[in-house]
């Protein structure tokens, strides 16, 4: 018998009004100033709180699918290191409301459970990051007051005003999401090739050298790969004078990047990423159960986050700056492995044309995975686990297919024997 996964293009619009909001508060409304306390932090807690709890049924029912055992093995490891944090560092069970955000991953089982349409996680995803395009360049032009996010982000660096705004993880879903659509027939195409320009422009802004590579090697292969020869040659050429006409105006913005550039290689083993990811592989944790289930989350009222602080401001220490080295160090071995399992996967398992934007996007995370905390920051959780719900879905159907395929096949030998 044929099993084929019923991912409904209806939903209840009780359950798109819950997941469309979840992300706004999963964002704490893209950290606004506004929300970084009081009621409506407390409301963004409470929600992410309440979506948990409503998930925790379904992490017990899902086992199948492709990313269920490694997603469970990260979510159980990050529970764990709470208790670890008490353990190790005396940070008290009241300061672990700060992990809430991370306890995101227990939605994908929601998700998985009740089959939520993917069309519609794209179209929220595509509503917000045209919010964060708008909000950005809103911030962008008002820099003289910190509307979003944290006044250390903002600073006058590499030749313009750079600002890491929050939310990034849904913008570049969003922009991946129009990137495989802007090919197709249809109507939104002229909206999604201006969403594409803008997210280009939004991503060079910002100043991050990664992430304006990443943007714009994942584009060009997008548009090559499946062309003629001819055709490879002719879009890499425009890409090409593009690029050389905007260096050619000598740019602040492009000088400040081949400066830093020169001043990374420079460092060599000196360079500030190294010397954070030496120091607390080696030398932060105190002892062994820590360096097995980790140190657990710092909130920055306790003396665990203190010491955090101490070191990101004496030494330049961020945890946040080691990627993977940070997962391992707060949440421990198990959490590690489960997201090298889930990036080994993305590799390995086939998707159709119509969702090779969650490719991109782990694609994104991969790369980065070493030098920035994409793979568990609070901006980046909620499009995580919409595109690893994707990635499961696309993944879902391949085989659905396969199977009616090889049904088919066997159906048409049987007469012949």
């Amino acid at each position: 018998m044929i099993t084929v996964p019923s991912y409904n293009k209806q939903a209840s619009r009780l359950n798109i009004a819950y997941i469309f909001l979840l992300v706004l508060f999963s964002l704490n409304f893209f950290s606004a100033k506004y929300a970084a306390s009081g009621l409506l932090k407390n409301l963004s807690y409470g929600t992410m709180l309440m979506a948990i709890v409503i998930s925790l049924p379904s992490f017990f029912k899902i086992s199948d699918g492709q990313f269920s055992f490694p997603i469970k093995m990260i979510s159980i490891s990050i529970i764990c290191s709470i208790f670890m944090a008490y353990i190790s560092w005396g940070q008290e069970f009241s300061y672990s409301v700060s992990t809430v955000p991370y306890l995101l991953w227990f939605v994908f089982f929601y998700l998985v459970q009740i089959q939520f349409p993917t069309n519609k996680i794209e179209n929220t995803t595509l509503i917000y990051g045209v919010a964060y395009i708008i909000l950005y360049f809103f911030q962008f032009t008002h820099s003289d007051v910190v509307y979003f996010g944290f006044k250390e982000e903002f600073s006058e660096d590499r030749g313009i005003i750079r600002i890491n705004f929050p939310g990034a993880g849904i913008f570049f879903l969003a922009y991946f999401i129009a990137l495989n659509k802007v090919s197709e027939k249809t109507k939104l195409r002229p909206f999604l090739i201006i969403f594409l320009i803008m997210g280009v422009v939004v991503t060079v802004l910002q100043v991050t050298r990664q992430s304006i590579a990443l943007i714009l090697l994942i584009t060009i292969y997008h548009f090559v790969k499946n062309v003629s020869l001819v055709k490879k040659i002719a879009i890499v050429l425009a890409f090409a004078i593009c690029g050389a006409i905007f260096l050619s105006f000598d740019l602040p913005i492009f000088q400040g990047l081949a400066e830093t550039q020169k001043e990374t290689v420079s460092d060599g083993s000196k360079y500030i990423r190294v010397l954070a990811g030496e120091f607390f592989l080696n030398d932060f944790s105190p002892n062994m159960l820590s360096r097995i289930f980790g140190n657990g989350f710092p909130n920055f009222t306790s003396n665990y986050g203190k010491y955090m602080l101490f070191l990101s401001d004496t030494y330049g220490f961020y945890i946040t700056d080691i990627g993977l080295i940070g997962v391992y160090v707060m949440f421990g071995i198990f959490a590690l492995i489960g997201y090298l399992i889930i990036f080994l996967k993305t590799i390995t398992l086939y998707v159709s044309p119509d969702f090779y934007y969650v490719k991109y996007y782990m694609w994104l995370l991969m790369v980065t995975c070493l030098t920035s905390d994409a793979c568990f920051s609070i901006n980046f959780m909620i499009s995580n686990v919409f595109a690893l719900y994707c990635f499961h879905v696309a993944c879902q159907q391949h085989r659905a297919n396969l199977q009616i395929q090889k049904h088919l096949i066997s159906e048409s030998v049987e007469p012949a024997a």
